[in-house]
């Protein structure tokens, strides 16, 4: 099983320390928020980290194709992955906090298939279409330019998503819910073919307890269920039980504060009860024993790699625990 980590793009000296401990511990892929509405900059971070490692591969988690055309996105890709010597990787997905923090609507299924082969027909230099809300009826050009493209995964939540990454994706990273049912059902979809990948991405923590877990990344997980929960909510493995209170989240939630725990603002849209089941459904957390359980699940499941999710206030300093865990559990 392979290892990755996504951080959120406070600041340039922060991630170039990052992109450095992951490099030398041996981490696989290095993924950077792309959240503008409240981080800095995702492509620039990115550029930042490929200069400061050798053999790190690179990519946005995940960019999108509402306010980015697919063309920026194939374009940005394919830059980095020729600059850095072939280290770039794609997560693309339909829009959360970049489309809903600014009052727009997420990308359909099928814009976003639609959009994953007008990245590919632009590398290829054979152009392609794509007809969406925000860039209705555009059309890139045939160029005859060749570039070099790099893996392309689909990020996804919900059964749609994760089949249209089977389909059409390089692999996929799945970020709902571990209930092993559901896992089961998205691996099945997800990878359908001998060489595609299936990373999962859940929250991170060395905490051991559960207030000690929503102390130490409260607005992150709350933000990873926020785009998570959305659709079938049953489907999703939701308890009867909690789904009023995920809606209430849905109507409260602030994506001026998204996803960041120094400004906790949006722990105040859960209740107690829904907390708790995140961090039991979306974390791996606890003493080592209990993150050697949850890893040997995932693997069991058919997951090649995970993806820890930052969100601490001290990224760096949560990056080297998690180091630390891995170490201490044979896995880095």
């Amino acid at each position: 099983m392979k290892f990755g980590f996504m951080e959120l793009p406070r600041s340039m000296a922060e991630t170039t320390e990052l992109a450095k401990h992951a490099d030398e511990a041996g981490y696989t892929w290095m993924g950077i928020a792309d959240t503008p509405t409240v981080f800095q900059e995702s492509y620039l971070h990115q550029m930042e980290a490929l200069r400061n490692s050798r053999r790190l591969l690179v990519g946005p988690l995940a960019t999108h194709v509402v306010v980015r055309h697919p063309l920026i996105v194939g374009n940005l890709l394919a830059t980095l992955h020729e600059t850095s010597g072939g280290r770039a990787i794609g997560a693309v997905a339909t829009g959360n906090s970049a489309a809903r923090g600014l009052g727009l609507r997420p990308a359909t299924v099928d814009e976003l298939g639609e959009a994953v082969a007008a990245i590919r027909g632009y590398w290829a230099g054979n152009g392609g279409a794509f007809d969406s809300r925000t860039f209705p009826g555009s059309t890139i050009p045939v160029t005859g330019i060749s570039r070099r493209g790099c893996p392309l995964l689909v990020a996804a939540d919900g059964p749609r998503v994760t089949a249209l990454g089977g389909e059409v994706g390089d692999g996929v990273l799945y970020g709902g819910t571990m209930a092993p049912e559901v896992l089961a059902r998205r691996v099945e979809t997800g990878r359908i073919s001998s060489g595609q990948h299936f990373w999962v991405g859940p929250g991170v923590s060395l905490a051991e307890t559960v207030d000690a877990v929503l102390d130490d990344m409260g607005a992150l997980l709350v933000a990873m269920a926020n785009r998570a929960f959305r659709g079938d909510l049953t489907e999703r493995g939701i308890p009867a039980a909690r789904q009023h209170d995920v809606r209430l989240m849905w109507e409260h939630y602030d994506y001026g504060s998204h996803a960041d725990n120094t400004r906790p603002r949006n722990t105040t849209v859960v209740s107690r009860e829904l907390a708790e089941y995140l961090v039991r459904n979306f974390v791996v957390w606890g003493q080592v024993q209990e993150w050697a359980q949850r890893l040997d699940e995932l693997e069991r499941h058919g997951c090649d790699g995970v993806m820890f999710i930052l969100g601490q206030g001290d990224q760096l300093r949560a990056l080297r625990g998690i180091t630390d865990r891995l170490r201490e559990l044979g896995r880095l």
